[in-house]
């Protein structure tokens, strides 16, 4: 449509729209002609006006038309219509301002460091620790609907290189082992989502540790935990756990005590052989008084299969006297400072100084995989009593037993063999008493 087609262009008693060309039309008004520019964006109508006819040149409102489509060629919806705000000084409606506001809170709820605070809570105090300390300081910023592979690999990139405890070389030298844990807690990240806002997104899956190994030219090294199968120096650091004075004997906290929680779990564990993390998510509810187990879910097992665990008399002593400080019997058995999940490494740091570097609280299960091995045990009850998967999937599926009964003695004869010494000193001290 030519300049002077325009002119001829008369009010029809309604508002109605010509094209002058791709993009550009004019709107013939009851007192006036309107240059509009029209365009589409995500299937969204994008409508603006660039100025009356009587004001402007039809060659400016053309170059103003061109200049605006290229700018917004590569822009979605919302983009395109904040710039072309922007460009033609036109002042957002309070309708457009409220919309705005909505969109940049409903984004600042899907960024990082924002959406993990829920999932922060669920971890243990170390693993809050290592997710603040890289994590949320190295991607808090991102929207987790957004993280591509990408950022994840340069996200490890970059904590290989960061140093956040200058005082502990363990940083320096087994970065690796740092990332993998790393790794964990962004799966079990994604999968919160995934329950918790229907966040199918997860840059991760597929992203294993031979990827990343490639990716960084550094390997994983595994580090072998400490043990001793010395069935003296087991009979040693247990007598030593039992003889730890705790908070509740002097009635005080201070630094020469143990928590009365952690000198009961340290018990617990020798005597169960049951992994750390599984030991420190016990429930009271779990407990089963009548049948004497604990019914341990598969939700807190590595093997995410659920257990019975057979109480024997010490076991049951040591419960019945958390009853006594725990009356309402809900929430986790042995608890840490403030009511919360034990640290992972309370007892492991507890059991290598009480045994003298000897071995870890991991090396208690290999000293009890030994020593009852050594002593005519059956290997299957020893290792399902570990929760260690021993047969084939098709051997699993035909085994429709636990081998409670058969781990009850088993359980109890460990019992009698780490606390020879305990019970004898036990034994020394009533004689001493009647003299």
């Amino acid at each position: 449509m030519t300049l002077k087609e325009i002119r001829k262009l008369k009010w029809s008693g309604k508002r109605e729209y010509y094209r002058i060309e791709q993009g550009l039309y004019v709107e013939v008004l009851k007192n006036k002609k309107v240059y509009r520019l029209i365009t589409k964006k995500n299937g969204k109508q994008i409508k603006a006006t660039l100025g009356n006819f009587d004001e402007k040149t039809l060659t400016d409102v053309k170059k103003l038309k061109d200049r605006i489509l290229v700018a917004i060629k590569d822009m979605d919806y919302n983009k395109a219509t904040e710039y072309i705000r922007k460009e033609l000084g036109i002042r957002e409606s309070k309708k457009d301002k409220e919309l705005k506001s909505k969109k940049v809170k409903e984004n600042e709820k899907f960024l990082l460091k924002n959406i993990i605070q829920e999932f922060l809570q669920t971890r243990t105090k170390q693993e809050q620790n290592r997710i603040r300390n890289y994590i949320i300081k190295l991607l808090g910023d991102k929207d987790v609907r957004e993280i591509t592979k990408i950022d994840i690999i340069d996200f490890f990139k970059k904590v290989r290189e960061l140093n956040v405890n200058p005082k502990k070389t363990t940083y320096l030298t087994n970065k690796m082992a740092t990332i993998k844990r790393l790794k964990n807690n962004l799966n079990l990240f994604y999968k919160f989502l995934y329950l918790q806002f229907d966040i199918e997104h997860n840059p991760i899956s597929n992203l294993t540790m031979k990827d990343i190994e490639n990716l960084l030219g550094e390997k994983y090294k595994v580090t072998h935990f400490k043990a001793t199968t010395n069935l003296n120096d087991i009979q040693e650091l247990y007598k030593k756990i039992c003889e730890l004075k705790t908070d509740k004997d002097v009635n005080v906290n201070t630094h020469k005590t143990t928590s009365i929680y952690t000198k009961y779990a340290l018990m617990f564990l020798m005597l169960t052989a049951l992994r750390n993390g599984t030991l420190r998510r016990l429930e009271w509810e779990m407990i089963d008084w009548n049948k004497k187990v604990i019914n341990i879910p598969g939700a807190i097992t590595k093997t995410k299969k659920d257990f019975r665990l057979p109480l024997t008399d010490e076991m049951l002593k040591i419960l019945k006297e958390l009853e006594k400080i725990n009356k309402k019997q809900k929430g986790l058995i042995f608890k840490g400072r403030n009511n919360n999940m034990m640290s992972e490494n309370t007892l492991n740091v507890k059991i290598k100084k009480l045994s003298n570097n000897k071995t870890t609280a991991h090396g208690i299960r290999s000293a009890f995989a030994t020593i009852l091995k050594e002593q005519g045990e059956n290997p299957l009850f020893v290792e399902e009593q570990l929760m260690h998967i021993v047969e084939n999937k098709v051997g699993q599926a035909y085994t429709r037993t636990d081998y409670l009964v058969q781990r009850r003695k088993l359980l109890k004869k460990w019992e009698s063999l780490i606390t020879v010494k305990t019970q004898k000193e036990e034994q020394k001290s009533k004689i001493t008493f009647s003299f």
